[in-house]
């Protein structure tokens, strides 16, 4: 599929960038099952950050050819000018995720915001960060500029949940011995809000933060799921970027459209 970004007629290949991403991430996944991480842990580390970042070698590699085009590097990941509102509504969605998981933690639960802190530059460095370069900044434009933005989101939220099938079976992985129907509606409202993002922003890196952001969160933040208020706080979080997403829903523009 070819689209015109920034006066740069860019061809997509999202059959090419799935296949080459599941291929990656669930070959260093199969590995990791059979390596002891306390024994190996540099192979270890070094396999997981691959299946981290294996979303962003695809979509390098499948862009390499345009990044000395048009500072298009530069502004893949900073995104264009907005106004000073999208940059607002962005925070707003940051810290409306962290006040849920904050505000509803479970009895006795401490925060450290020098764990929060570490564990956040550890995402955004080698974990679930790295991966937005991929969803958002290759295959969720590839998919806008052939579907409208709610198929689109849904569609590349779909991907994302069954590309991280494995990590269910990876032990010390957040996904392992989850509820992976629950993982999946969590995946789909956290795709709008990424999405949404995306969409005020155009700016990779802030949904790489964002992601990183809400691994941090889960990861240092001992919420109560269970609780009600939780629940319908998340849903409409997610009800409020599916209505961000449309009221943003302007596709690329493009000299021709095709499917390769």
């Amino acid at each position: 599929m070819q689209i015109k970004y920034q006066k740069t007629d860019i061809l997509y290949r999202p059959v090419l960038f799935i296949m080459g991403t599941f291929m990656l991430t669930w070959c260093c996944a199969g590995l990791m099952t059979k390596i002891n991480a306390n024994t190996h842990i540099i192979i270890y580390t070094f396999l997981d950050f691959i299946e981290n970042a294996s979303p962003l070698f695809c979509a390098m590699l499948l862009l390499g050819r345009y990044f000395t085009t048009d500072k298009f590097l530069w502004k893949f990941f900073l995104g264009e000018p907005s106004k000073i509102y999208s940059y607002f509504i962005v925070f707003i969605l940051f810290a409306a995720q962290f006040f849920n998981f904050y505000c509803f933690q479970v009895e006795a639960a401490e925060f450290s915001v020098q764990t929060f802190a570490v564990t956040f530059a550890g995402q955004f460095l080698l974990g679930g960060g790295l991966e937005e370069a991929g969803w958002r900044g290759y295959l969720l434009p590839c998919f806008h500029k052939k579907y409208n933005i709610v198929i689109s989101s849904i569609s590349v939220s779909i991907i994302w949940v069954l590309w991280h099938l494995p990590y269910f079976f990876i032990s010390g992985s957040m996904q392992a011995n989850g509820n992976f129907y629950m993982y999946a509606i969590i995946g789909i409202i956290t795709g709008f809000i990424l999405s949404a993002i995306y969409l005020f922003t155009r700016s990779v890196l802030l949904c790489m933060l964002f992601h990183s952001w809400q691994n941090t969160i889960v990861m240092t933040i001992q919420a109560n799921m269970e609780d009600m208020r939780f629940l319908l706080f998340f849903i409409a979080l997610g009800v409020v970027s599916v209505l961000l997403c449309m009221k943003q829903n302007h596709g690329y523009s493009s000299t021709c459209a095709k499917i390769e």
